[in-house]
């Protein structure tokens, strides 16, 4: 069970003050058992309004406290204010997130390496840092303090590991890379894998090694079999805060910024920059060497050959026809503004020619 009072107060500290609440009715008194939809929840259950189109399910709620936002409040119980226990707060959502984060929280097992690990005698392995059955750690590696590595997850020759990150099993990190703090890898994810990087003599492919490694900063999470290749030359990067959904492809020498956010099966060809605050949508196939500004977003299914200046979003998408019709077409569709004005034009011009009753 967890009181209301103390969830705000963690909440507070976890947000490093940026998400501040404020309990009316009792409600910081309250105890509650989990969180619950809006619609199913229960007297002991805690719910939150993250949209305003929901408010009449916020009114018939049974649950012990509504998180709501202060616009949501006044809309709901007026001046008078609510008569029944709540949780003011600018973000409910994130809110919610925070509490989910805490209730969910699980005491960390004993630190150690456990039997049937194979860890080399030259890697070093903070003291709370937990090596599970089945886990390789090879030579050189560093594993910091509090972080799990689970059964089947590799991590290289080299590779530095922060603190606090989870390694789920069968994720492989190849030697050479750099994971930061509060990291979390999902499954079956590949950090550190050759980039495709070949150079053609007379027919034939000569491969490139990739003597650059990946660096993921702080608190990143990445996806179930995502794959982010190491660079030719300098590290693959992602930087602290992003968050890479399932099956995403990161080619070698790509960049991406702070706080982005990629969904599920995007591709990425390598030398491309995705800056900070973004947002990319599924399925997204981004080609190499574009570099796309902060703040900007990528809607689901878009090709994107280049980023065109000045815009903050950028969709669209052709069925699949013959290389030369695409060509062809998507220059009659570049062309289509200009041939509307001219249209436009020929129209005002033939009007001008036509006879006055």
């Amino acid at each position: 069970m967890f009181r209301i009072d103390a969830l705000i107060r963690e909440i507070e500290t976890l947000s490093g003050g940026k998400l501040p609440s404020t309990p009316l009715c009792g409600a910081e008194t309250m105890t509650v058992r989990t969180f619950a939809p809006l619609n199913h929840a229960a007297p002991d259950t805690v719910a939150f309004l993250a949209q305003s189109k929901y408010r009449d399910q916020a009114l018939a709620s049974q649950a012990g406290v509504l998180v709501i936002s202060q616009a949501d409040s006044e809309a709901m119980y007026g001046e008078a204010g609510p008569a029944r226990p709540v949780v003011i707060t600018k973000n409910p959502y994130a809110w919610f997130a925070y509490a989910l984060q805490i209730m969910t929280r699980r005491p960390l097992p004993a630190g150690g390496v456990r039997e049937g690990a194979h860890v080399d005698p030259t890697a070093k392995i903070a003291a709370t840092a937990v090596i599970e059955a089945g886990a390789t750690v090879a030579a050189g590696a560093v594993i910091g303090e509090g972080t799990r590595v689970y059964p089947g997850a590799y991590v290289g020759e080299g590779t530095v590991v922060g603190n606090n990150t989870i390694l789920y099993a069968n994720v492989t990190v190849y030697h050479g890379c750099r994971i930061g703090n509060r990291c979390i890898l999902h499954s079956g994810c590949v950090i550190g894998a050759d980039g495709f990087g070949f150079a053609p003599l007379d027919g034939e492919w000569v491969k490139i090694p990739q003597i650059g490694g990946v660096t993921i900063e702080d608190d990143v999470e990445i996806g179930a079999n995502t794959t982010i290749d190491r660079g030719a030359l300098e590290n693959t990067l992602v930087r602290r805060g992003s968050k890479l959904d399932n099956q995403i492809q990161l080619g070698h020498n790509c960049r991406v910024g702070e706080c982005t956010a990629m969904a599920a099966c995007t591709g990425v060809a390598g030398s491309t920059h995705i800056g900070s605050h973004c947002i990319i949508g599924g399925a997204a196939n981004i080609n190499g060497h574009i570099d796309i500004p902060d703040g900007v977003s990528v809607g689901p299914a878009t090709s994107l050959m280049s980023w065109h200046k000045d815009e903050k979003v950028m969709t669209g998408f052709f069925p699949a026809m013959g290389h030369r019709d695409f060509e062809r077409t998507a220059v009659l569709v570049m062309n289509l503004p200009k041939m509307r004005k001219q249209i436009k034009d020929l129209e005002t011009r033939l009007a001008a020619l036509q006879p006055k009753s």
